[in-house]
């Protein structure tokens, strides 16, 4: 009648390097969770979660001080399968904590409201539906930075709380033996509690497809995918994107040995902040009018099965910002060049017992 599943993982990422900034960088990471369910195979199921992440990042500037941002995650979800859950619907409640060791003026707290559901109309196929709400506060009310309207007494930029709604709808599924496809589209709203400041409200898509081919225990496909949304930015209020990627993974010597590459695109937007120069405390920031980026991934990858239970994997992964939009400081503060590059090689050994 109950189920409990959990996992745990704990990382060092050192960086290798000559240069003292960029070897100081190196620390620890963490990924817990757990859940347990009642009665997971009945009509009627019900589900507490609890998730921690810690990461360990490289900043994207040059400082000998790695970036570790700290998410914790409860929450419980109901949920109603009867009839060999042709008919599933799922409702949640989720709170969580964000934390930042370097900008302590951007942590803040969410409520989550989350729906979903979908009907499989063939053993494979559904139409899917969900409706995701969440009220985001920030621990501050103030940030540092450049403001447009929304600026405090002191110069410094205003933390704008807001309560997201997205509502989407679509399809999701096989088409074939060979390929899945899956497309949602809806609306979204920002909800900004600034009433001088922007706020969003406009078409959401997300779709993706994959081809898989060889023998179906090897799971080698390719895929692509395409995403269109919002987020919460630290400029601005929030952004919009454009997300594109495409693909590739190959099962080989029986499944043991997994090779994959993937490449993906983002454009942003920036929400306008409404004025180009802003006096602050100790200097004039001056603003590009229009505000975006361009960033850009690849990676590869190979995994292997070196016994039962016991995986080696080697990963490397590039991203760069290719924006020529520079935030300028006319003071005792250094100009924000935004674009960089990383270079990023890892790797992995898991046991699972």
């Amino acid at each position: 009648m109950w189920d409990l599943n959990g996992d745990a993982s704990v990382g060092w990422r050192q960086y290798l390097s000559s240069e003292e900034t960029v070897a100081a960088q190196s620390g620890l990471s963490a990924n817990l969770g757990a859940n347990l369910t009642w009665n997971p195979r009945g009509a009627v199921s019900f589900r507490l979660s609890e998730t921690f992440v810690r990461t360990n990042e490289a900043p994207s500037y040059e400082s000998a001080e790695s970036v570790n941002r700290i998410f914790n995650r409860a929450g419980a979800m109901l949920g109603f399968h009867p009839g060999g859950r042709v008919l599933e619907t799922y409702l949640s409640y989720d709170f969580s904590l964000y934390r930042h060791n370097i900008y302590k003026e951007l942590d803040r707290h969410t409520h989550h409201i989350g729906w979903n559901g979908h009907w499989s109309f063939l053993p494979k196929t559904a139409f899917v539906a969900s409706a995701d709400y969440r009220r985001i506060g920030y621990e501050s009310p103030v940030q540092g930075g450049p403001s447009g309207e929304v600026i405090s007494a002191d110069g410094r930029l205003l933390n704008t709380n807001s309560n997201p709604l997205r509502l989407l709808g679509g399809l999701r599924g096989l088409i074939t033996q060979r390929v899945t496809l899956g497309l949602q589209a809806g609306y979204g709203w920002g909800f900004y509690q600034d009433p001088n400041g922007p706020d969003f409200r406009g078409l959401l898509v997300k779709a993706e497809a994959s081809y898989q081919f060889g023998p179906v225990d090897l799971d080698s496909r390719i895929r692509a995918g395409y995403q269109r949304d919002f987020a919460d930015s630290t400029i601005g209020n929030f952004y919009t994107y454009h997300r594109a990627l495409v693909g590739f993974q190959q099962g080989l010597v029986g499944g043991r040995l997994k090779l994959g590459v993937e490449a993906d695109a983002q454009m942003r937007d920036y929400a306008d902040l409404g004025v180009s120069r802003v006096q602050t405390q100790d200097n004039v920031i001056i603003i590009p009018e229009n505000l975006s980026d361009l960033l850009v991934g690849v990676e590869g990858e190979a995994s292997v099965e070196l016994r039962r239970g016991w995986d080696l994997g080697l990963s490397y992964r590039f991203v760069s910002n290719f924006t020529k939009d520079v935030v300028q400081v006319e003071g005792p503060a250094e100009s924000s060049v935004r674009d960089y590059q990383r270079h990023h090689v890892v790797l992995t050994t898991t046991l699972t017992y």
